[in-house]
């Protein structure tokens, strides 16, 4: 009875966990994700360890690319991954928030702005300059060293996602009706928070060492402070909001990064 229990709750977790990432990525899962709508919130506790395979992912490609191109061609290339497996959600996110956040002059109306499917002026210039900044300083990253460039991807991925589960903890969620980020409103308990924190807190310090704690402070602060504005400028946050903190925890990680680690070269 015991080990059919067992084996029960390790294809929940399973499922939960490919849950994840179906939802975050776009990597086929085939027959193997039975879709639950009750279950989906439960898979939030899994976005960090997805946001860290996701991470590896990127640090391999970074790391063979490197042995055949120049290092900011091979940064392009490990870029590109993250942005083809996502599906560019969290860039998106990232572009409609600056649009609507920037753009509107009331809570209903950067609501409106950030639902609309075209990109505008605020949207493109975050996007541009935080591919731009991503790029340098991944490719400042890597001139230290490339287990620094992959460790530094590995981490700043997972806690991007770390800080995306912190979010739909503290903050109510903005917008009335549907979307896609609308079935994890309000249903992350703190039980389930903690526990999504562990891996990419193990992670830091694991790859970072001393340096674990400088990002792991930048993430807090970063995502603390996004959540202050989304609330006093829509009242809560939206699934965009969640794309643009996340790509905010990764900028910063890097900019951290970057600036303390000397180089091994």
């Amino acid at each position: 009875m015991s080990s059919g229990v067992s084996m029960g709750e390790i294809r929940l977790q399973m499922n939960r966990f490919l849950g994840a990432v179906v939802f975050l990525t776009r990597i086929p899962v085939g027959n193997f994700y039975a879709f639950r709508a009750e279950e989906l919130p439960r898979s939030t506790v899994y976005f960090p360890v997805v946001g860290l395979l996701i991470g590896s992912l990127a640090g391999a490609v970074l790391f063979c690319a490197q042995l055949v191109f120049p290092a900011i061609v091979a940064v392009l290339w490990c870029m590109l991954t993250t942005v083809c497996v996502t599906g560019a959600l969290h860039e998106d996110g990232l572009a409609d928030a600056a649009d609507g956040l920037a753009g509107g002059s009331t809570p209903p109306q950067r609501l409106a702005i950030m639902k609309g499917s075209a990109i505008g002026v605020f949207g493109a210039a975050a996007l541009w300059f935080s591919l731009t900044a991503k790029l340098l300083l991944l490719g400042s990253l890597l001139e230290r060293g490339t287990t620094v460039a992959i460790c530094a991807l590995i981490v700043a991925n997972g806690l991007g996602r770390a800080g995306t589960v912190a979010l739909l903890f503290a903050c109510p969620y903005a917008r009335e009706g549907e979307s896609k980020a609308s079935p994890f409103a309000h249903k992350v308990a703190l039980r389930e928070l903690l526990i999504s924190l562990l891996p990419p807190v193990f992670a830091a310090f694991l790859l970072l060492g001393r340096d674990a704690v400088g990002s792991l402070g930048a993430a807090a602060t970063t995502t603390w402070a996004t959540g202050v504005f989304y609330r006093r400028m829509i009242g809560g946050i939206t699934g965009d909001c969640l794309g643009a903190t996340n790509q905010l925890i990764e900028l910063v990680c890097y900019l951290l990064l970057a600036g303390r680690i000397p180089s091994t070269q």
